[in-house]
């Protein structure tokens, strides 16, 4: 392979982005390209509840900029989850271990909380409720916060393709073929969604969703 290399990713960076300044002394060619849209739904009734557990970012600000918290406690499915509640001025009471897959972290914060205690998971549309779905006894209440709509883009020429969710996998098929592109998909649910449509075998996914992460794999697969 070529040094020079053509990298996809399907999110807007913040500017001191660890990714973003590894393209740049490395020589690759970044584009920053979600390939969904998130939309508020308003005037959803929150119940007050033991804990809030969040399974992504965009849900977790869409959910604080929109609704109060009403739970004492909070959980969140990975660092990356963590990082943005941390911006706010909070710490979660769980942290999933995103090098699990999500059974297991859905195990684990089960496992780590009272029967007694009831849970909200804010969520969108399309969620695949991959830690909810493993409720056995608590008091889980579902309430969908945001619509997650795909959006179409033709990318040419990409050698590598970061995709962070199995809607953003779903938004980039739409206009763009596998063809020779290596993709790096965040977490085993979006792999095993990859997985399931047959198109490639170029699937790899970092140890963690982090950052640093996909550049140690991005080091392995670029040499």
């Amino acid at each position: 392979m070529s040094s020079e290399k053509n990298i996809l990713v399907s999110r807007n960076l913040k500017t001191d982005s660890p990714l973003r300044i590894w393209a740049q002394e490395k020589g690759h060619s970044l584009i920053e390209l979600p390939f969904i849209r998130i939309d508020p739904v308003v005037g959803v009734e929150i119940p007050a509840t033991d804990w809030v557990f969040f399974s992504s970012p965009n849900g977790l600000d869409i959910y604080f900029k929109h609704y109060p918290l009403l739970a004492p406690k909070i959980g969140v499915y990975g660092e990356g989850t963590n990082s943005r509640l941390k911006r706010l001025g909070m710490e979660a009471n769980f942290v999933g271990d995103t090098s699990k897959n999500p059974a297991e972290i859905g195990e684990e914060f089960f496992n780590s909380i009272s029967p007694k205690d009831s849970v909200l998971f804010p969520q969108s549309q399309l969620s695949k409720k991959s830690i909810v779905g493993l409720n056995k006894m608590n008091d889980c209440i579902q309430k969908v916060v945001y619509e997650t709509a795909l959006e179409a883009s033709e990318i040419h020429e990409v050698d590598v393709a970061i995709l962070s969710s199995p809607s953003n996998i779903d938004g980039y098929l739409i206009q763009n073929e596998v063809r020779n592109t290596t993709f790096i998909v965040l977490g085993e649910t979006s792999k095993n969604h990859f997985n399931s449509l047959g198109l490639t075998d170029r699937i790899h996914v970092p140890e963690s969703a982090s950052e640093e992460a996909v550049i140690i794999l991005l080091d392995r697969l670029l040499k």
